[in-house]
C-alpha cells in the first residue's frame, strides 16, 4: 500500500514539474506579480553572487527552522544517497521557533562557518495569516547574505498552507520571493507544489491531525521538492524506497510550540 502511494506521489510530481516553474538555484526569482519596495529593505542586497552548488559531489546541507523542517534533513539524506550513489550527503538542523529567534541565539549564525556547507535552507520566517502585520525579514536576509559570502547556496523554505486555506500557500511563497529580491536567494515553491498535489491526489492525506503539520506523504512531497532544487535532478525519477516512510514521531505538544505563522 505504501509502495502504491509512493508511486502515485511520483506520478503526481511528474505532472507538477510541468505545471510549476521551480525557482532553480542560480536563476532569477523575480516575476511580474511580485513588487518590492526597496526602501523597506533593512538589509540591502550585498551584491554577492548566488553560487549554484547543485552539481556538488558532497552535499552538506544545514537547515535552520522549526517543526516544519524537523524531518527534512533525514529525508534529504535518504533521497540523495539512494538516487545519487556517487555523492556524499550530510545534514545538520538548527532548531528554533522563528528565524528572528534563531538568528539572535548565540552561535547559530556562526554554524554557517563551522563546516564546508554546500546548501543552507532557511525556514521559519514570521508572517501574518490575516495580513494585518508586517514582520521584519531582515533576519532572513542576514542569513542569506552570510551564506553567500561563504559560497553556500541559500534556499528559502516557504511553508505549505494550512489545511483548507487555498490562498496561504501563494501568500507565503510571494513573501519569500520578495525576500529573495532584497537579498538574492533560491526559493523552493513548497506551497505551490502542495496546492497542485492536493488538487491532483485528493485521496492522499498530506496533513497530520492538527491540519497544520505534514503527514508522511506531505513530508515526502516537501523533501522531493528540495531534492530537485538542491541537486538539479528530476524528482519524478526517484525509485521507491520503504525507508522513505520510516519516520520518527513528533508529539502534538511539540508541534503546538513550533507553529510557523503567528496570527
Amino acid at each position: 500500500m505504501i509502495n502504491d502511494k509512493f508511486a502515485r506521489l511520483i506520478r503526481c510530481y511528474f505532472l507538477l514539474v510541468f505545471s510549476i516553474s521551480l525557482v532553480a538555484c542560480g536563476s532569477s526569482s523575480k516575476n511580474e506579480s511580485t513588487k518590492v519596495d526597496e526602501t523597506n529593505s533593512s538589509t540591502p542586497d550585498t551584491g554577492v553572487e548566488l553560487v549554484d552548488n547543485s552539481g556538488s559531489a558532497d552535499y552538506k546541507i544545514i537547515i535552520y527552522g522549526n517543526s516544519h523542517s524537523a524531518r527534512l534533513g533525514d529525508l534529504l539524506e535518504q533521497l540523495i544517497s539512494s538516487e545519487l550513489t556517487n555523492a556524499q550527503v550530510s545534514t545538520l538542523t538548527v532548531s528554533g521557533r522563528f528565524l528572528d529567534e534563531i538568528v539572535n541565539t548565540s552561535g547559530n549564525i556562526e554554524k554557517l562557518q563551522q563546516a564546508n556547507w554546500s546548501h543552507a535552507i532557511f525556514q521559519g520566517q514570521k508572517y501574518s495569516q490575516s495580513g494585518s502585520v508586517n514582520y521584519s525579514t531582515s533576519e532572513a536576509e542576514r542569513l542569506i547574505a552570510s551564506a553567500k559570502e561563504l559560497e553556500i547556496t541559500p534556499i528559502l523554505f516557504p511553508e505549505h498552507p494550512q489545511q483548507g486555506d487555498s490562498k496561504e500557500g501563494e501568500l507565503v511563497y510571494q513573501l519569500h520571493l520578495s525576500i529573495s529580491e532584497k537579498e538574492v536567494s533560491c526559493v523552493a515553491p513548497i506551497g505551490l507544489v502542495w496546492d497542485k498535489a492536493i488538487a491532483a491526489l485528493p485521496e492522499l492525506n498530506f496533513y497530520s491531525a492538527d491540519g497544520n503539520h505534514a503527514s508522511d506523504a506531505g513530508h515526502l512531497l516537501t523533501a522531493m521538492t528540495f531534492y530537485e532544487v538542491i541537486t538539479g535532478e528530476l524528482a519524478d525519477t526517484l525509485a521507491y524506497n520503504a525507508a522513505f516512510c520510516d519516520y520518527r514521531t513528533t508529539t502534538p505538544a511539540v508541534w503546538a510550540n513550533n507553529y510557523s505563522s503567528t496570527d
